[in-house]
């Protein structure tokens, strides 16, 4: 009787859970569908953004093709190049202020309405509920979401950026963009292996973080009762049990992320390495524009920070 009561409990939870998740999951969706309007601005400036950077590289190309090769208007060329650098630089600025304020407003909104809920709940659910827990889950939680939601228009202009790499250097040289871009598939492995096990280890120090809270909660708001007793030792010990713990799951997450990040600097130079080689030949052979293979070199750097930022967001 007792197994099939516990059976029990442990199906209310799960249930439980199942609907505090789908809950979530709709209140998010209801505050990007409330922040569509702003949130479609950053992406289509975005967007904007990453033509004008990736546009960049193809006039550097006919600068040098038609100012250095065939001793063109070098000054035209560089003029143009600097325009194309300062708009650039000024889409990234506002791309940036639309993300942040946008997950700020998110963020604020959010924490008004749990603080209200937290506030609402029966007097029965703090008597079982840690206060401390509820205080590094409404921190941690909501820096999550704050945190997803600001990547999103920097998310999709990295997105297209990297297409549209690839675009241009297949219709520029099929043969080369296949030696530059020949890394990137155990870029993508390396990135479902790097969120299966990234995924569990930032729960643990989550879940750690919620329980040095708790102790520093209970510490603090019931220091009377510590000093009465002459408990502080005893309190300074649960504290230091939670903070070691906090560290050896910290230093596990970290551990895991120093194998993936290197891995996605690594990656594209092998294909710079490639496109060097086999590139450099082409260019003897004629096959090839000096121009082309700077602008080979530059996309391919171009294609190290946006895969850097979507590891960032798979973690």
């Amino acid at each position: 009787m007792s197994v099939s009561e516990t059976d029990s409990e442990v199906s209310a939870r799960l249930e439980f859970e199942q609907a505090q998740r789908s809950e979530g999951w709709k209140l998010l969706r209801g505050l990007l569908r409330d922040q569509r309007r702003n949130l479609l601005i950053g992406g289509l400036i975005g967007i904007s953004w990453a033509a004008f950077k990736v546009a960049i590289p193809q006039v550097t190309k006919f600068a040098i093709n038609d100012g250095i090769e065939k001793n063109g208007p070098l000054l035209k060329w560089a003029l143009i190049i600097t325009g194309l650098g300062v708009l650039t630089g000024i889409l990234s600025g506002f791309r940036r202020y639309v993300a942040f304020r946008e997950s700020r407003w998110a963020e604020t909104l959010l924490r008004e309405r749990l603080f209200g809920h937290v506030l609402g709940l029966n007097i029965g659910y703090h008597d079982k509920a840690q206060t401390g827990q509820l205080m590094s889950r409404a921190s941690s939680d909501l820096m999550q979401i704050q945190g997803f939601i600001v990547m999103i228009p920097i998310t999709l202009s990295n997105v297209i950026q990297i297409f549209a790499v690839a675009a241009i250097l297949f219709v520029t040289d099929p043969v080369l963009a296949i030696v530059a871009m020949a890394p990137l598939p155990f870029v993508n492995l390396s990135a479902r292996r790097f969120s299966n096990r990234i995924h569990p280890a930032s729960l643990a120090v989550q879940a750690e973080q919620a329980q040095l809270a708790n102790v520093v909660e209970e510490s603090v708001s019931g220091v009377r009762v510590v000093k009465g007793f002459g408990a502080e030792q005893v309190q300074f010990e649960k504290l230091k049990v939670e903070a070691d713990d906090i560290f050896a799951e910290s230093m596990k997450a970290a551990k895991i992320r120093s194998n993936f990040l290197p891995a996605i600097d690594v990656l594209p130079a092998l294909g710079a390495v490639g496109v060097l080689g086999v590139g450099g030949h082409r260019v003897l052979s004629g096959q090839l524009s000096i121009g082309d293979l700077v602008a080979f070199n530059v996309y391919l750097t171009l294609l190290v920070w946006p895969l850097r930022n979507i590891g960032m967001i798979v973690a």
